[in-house]
């Protein structure tokens, strides 16, 4: 700071005859007792006394601190010797350093003696003083707010205008620690801080000046204070300074005072109608970076409010600022991409960035080495393509589309840039054409290392682009084929943030509306994910979640439920691998087919419904194994009359591993395709649902081993036992088994009614039960009945009835 005149040396002069009237103690705790003097020449002396010796270290303050040298000061602030007082806010200035000492300063007494100390008629070192205590003691809420009440605002705004540099220096900083709260701007207000700091711009001294604009930028961030300077007019002083060259230390201050004040249309008007936004433009394209820099953020703040927008899209400011991007100072391009986002939310100014090509320019920017400008860029690109297709096209076929990608699968992106960049490409696959070119460009793997990135906006974001990508059909082939449902579900087990797994569960759902990408996320573990998650109840979109894999995959909502609808319609590669256990995963039917022979129930594999005949003719040749229904049962009705009895053909075990052999794993079960056969021509024709649902019963008890007395007997066990041996695997198809029970039978039911229409239910229950529910319309309302298949197959049981209940339970 350059040398003080004036009341500098009067200052000086002051401090000097404090030096020559002070007395020497050997021992500080002897001056100490002299705060307690009656003589007024004796208080201040042994304040100024302990005050120098404060001031050589810590350890002193800390000694005079323990002593009581604040409570001994403190009654002295209001002294009526203007000396006294001096002495004894210099003390409690110096012990303020100490932060236990600032605790018992910060009261009521202590606060109103020094605002009365504030007083213009006070000595300057005083004034000094006095300020630079406030600034250590108002950092608190509670004494900001005894402050406030006892009206400190006023004679401080005063001390603004002094003309000592150092007392303005500490006012003003004390200020701004007044100026973050609400009620102490609006108090600025009325106390006129702002003419108190235009007054103090004048000042000889630079580093005032930079911290008067650094205080009119905090209280300018009240209303009340904007429309002060605009009543009084208080920018065009400031937009001058703009234009002297020889103040282009302050241009940085006078830039970001008028970009807040520009928040508010009238001010923006006003510098249109004096000329001060062309200024503001040429700042812009100036060489000065640091003009440039503010510049450009007052246009970003300016551009918050739409008609500001639309003031500045009428001087033409979104040709200005894409100008810069082609500059080569980091800085500046970081800001300029950060205003181009702002901008962006005001549609003229959006349509007006797209036809000069903004995205061009950004595209050059995505792929820097620089964290900032990358962020920055990818912003502005995202912002840029909500609800624009030009913009999106033009990034699209742009030549450095593929940097862009590169950006993305790069482990070291920034999470920031890839929340930008994965929102981006969600405005983008919004357009279905751009959707199916930008799979082929190996998006989906870039998609799917976002989902495990570790960062929530970004795995939200992912989650956004992989929920928008399952639309289309050749989409839903890469995502299985590339693993990334894997991703999904790893994200959803590893989160812990509940908007993480709303948003993941939620995309998982939209998935699971394709029957392949359900089974996929099945054989992935996603029961046992949602299942857990939903126990938990993170959220209602996981059950929703849950509901949507099950409704697509029936062998998972069999397992996991233990039971299928009359809606629920069994298809091809259909399993029942038994009930599900707590804690257990979901096994796949490549899984079940590699696992070794065990001594466990068996799976029962539904395989070829709907294949068609001659495909299946020429896969094999082979006659249908084990049992088969004689041809000569198609010429006959069901109604009121039984199937003949079942006419066996032997087959040798050679034909029965060879059918294996030549569709493993197993796929083709010409018995069954037999069996469907069957049924479609002498079944589905019968004229009433009753008929078909005794006949297809007898149909399935006959060609699983007949009616039975008792289960035992019937040596299935050992029958099941002799083919997984033969297939050498845990999966038997069910054309294959010709003695079978409640299980098995039940099984084949639900498959082959669901192919003639027959609409039945498939339930399990306890020690391998399982049976069939059917609904028949009787006087005008649904009866539904349980349907016998091994006792007395045919008959329908009531629902509720004593036979039912049997039927299900040992």
């Amino acid at each position: 700071m350059p040398h003080k005149k004036k009341d500098d040396d009067k200052k000086k002069e002051e401090e000097g005859k404090l030096k020559q009237m002070n007395f020497k103690a050997k021992d500080p705790l002897t001056v100490y007792h002299l705060l307690f003097s009656h003589e007024e020449t004796i208080l201040w002396k042994a304040c100024d006394t302990l005050y120098n010796f404060c001031q050589a270290n810590d350890t002193n303050k800390q000694d005079v601190y323990n002593m009581g040298g604040v409570a001994g000061a403190i009654p002295h602030l209001c002294s009526q010797d203007t000396a006294t007082r001096r002495s004894s806010v210099m003390l409690l200035n110096s012990l303020a350093n100490l932060e236990s000492t600032r605790a018992d300063l910060r009261n009521e007494e202590v606060l109103g003696h020094m605002i009365a100390l504030l007083k213009p008629e006070e000595p300057l070192i005083t004034h000094e003083h006095t300020t630079k205590c406030l600034l250590k003691l108002l950092d608190h809420h509670n004494s900001k707010a005894i402050f406030l009440e006892l009206g400190g605002i006023p004679p401080l705004v005063n001390l603004i205008k002094c003309n000592d540099p150092v007392v303005q220096k500490a006012t003003i900083e004390t200020c701004q620690l007044l100026a973050t709260d609400n009620q102490c701007r609006i108090d600025f207000n009325e106390a006129e801080v702002v003419a108190a700091i235009l007054e103090a711009l004048q000042s000889e001294y630079p580093v005032v000046q930079q911290l008067a604009l650094s205080l009119l930028y905090d209280v300018a961030a009240e209303r009340c204070i904007r429309d002060t300077i605009k009543l009084n007019n208080n920018l065009e002083p400031l937009l001058v300074m703009l234009k002297n060259n020889d103040l282009e230390d302050l241009h940085q201050g006078i830039i970001q005072v008028v970009g807040i004040c520009m928040q508010d249309p009238d001010h923006l008007e006003a510098m249109q109608d004096t000329g001060h936004l062309i200024a503001l433009k040429n700042y812009v394209t100036s060489t000065n970076p640091l003009g440039q820099l503010n510049a450009l953020r007052t246009i970003g703040t300016a551009s918050l409010n739409p008609e500001n927008a639309k003031l500045l899209h009428d001087n033409e400011i979104e040709t200005t600022v894409v100008g810069v991007l082609g500059g080569d100072n980091i800085e500046v391009l970081t800001e300029c991409c950060n205003t181009i986002s702002v901008m962006a939310s005001n549609i003229l100014c959006k349509e007006d960035l797209t036809k000069i090509g903004a995205a061009q320019g950004l595209m050059k920017l995505v792929n820097s080495e620089n964290i900032l400008l990358q962020e920055a860029c990818s912003l502005a690109l995202a912002n840029l393509s909500l609800n624009n297709k030009p913009i999106c096209l033009d990034i699209a076929y742009d030549p450095n589309f593929k940097e862009l990608l590169e950006v993305l699968h790069t482990p070291e992106t920034t999470p920031r840039t890839l929340t930008y960049l994965c929102t981006l490409i969600f405005n983008m696959i919004q357009n279905e054409k751009l959707r199916v070119e930008l799979v082929e460009l190996d998006l989906i793997t870039a998609i799917g290392a976002c989902l495990t990135a570790g960062d929530c906006d970004a795995s939200i974001a992912a989650c956004k682009v992989l929920g928008c990508l399952v639309l289309d059909s050749v989409a839903r082939d890469i995502i299985v084929e590339s693993k990334t449902l894997g991703s999904l579900l790893t994200l959803l087990k590893t989160s812990t943030n509940i908007e993480v797994i709303k948003k993941a569960a939620f995309t998982l759902s939209i998935s699971a509306a394709d029957e392949a990408m359900a089974k996929e996320l099945n054989n992935n573990g996603a029961l046992k994910i949602l299942s857990e998650l939903d126990a938990k109840s993170a959220s209602n979109l996981t059950q929703i979640a849950l509901e949507k894999l099950l409704q697509y995959d029936t062998t998972a909502k069999y397992w996991y439920q233990g039971k299928l609808s009359q809606l629920d319609i069994i298809k091809d590669d259909f399993y029942d691998t038994g009930a599900h256990k707590p804690g257990e995963d979901f096994k796949s039917l490549k899984h079940l087919i590699g696992q070794k022979i065990d001594n466990k129930r068996c799976i029962i594999l539904v395989s070829t419904l709907g294949a068609d005949t001659e495909g299946v003719e020429a896969k094999s040749e082979i006659s249908v194994v084990g049992s088969t229904t004689n041809l000569k049962a198609r010429d006959r009705t069901a109604k009121g009359k039984k199937y003949s009895k079942i006419e066996k053909e032997e087959t040798t075990l050679d034909e029965t591993v060879k059918e294996v052999k030549d569709t493993s794993p197993v796929k083709f079960d010409s018995g069954l395709r037999s069996y469907l056969e069957e049924v479609e021509a002498n079944i589905q024709p019968l004229p009433t649902l009753v008929e078909q649902v005794s006949a297809l019963a007898k149909f399935v008890s006959n060609v699983m081993g007949g009616q039975v007395d008792n289960v035992a007997q019937l040596n299935y066990d050992l029958h099941i036992a002799q083919l997984k041996a033969d297939l050498k695997s845990n999966v038997i198809p069910v054309g294959f088994i010709k003695r079978g029970i409640f299980y098995h039978r039940a099984v084949l039911y639900k498959a082959l009614g669901d192919r003639i229409g027959v609409p039945a239910t498939l339930e399990r229950g306890d020690y391998n039960r399982a049976w069939n529910v059917v609904s028949i319309p009787e006087g005008g309302k649904m009866k539904h009945f349980v349907v016998d298949l091994m006792f007395e197959p045919g008959v329908m049981w009531e629902e509720g009835s004593y036979k039912a209940g049997m039927y299900k339970k040992l």
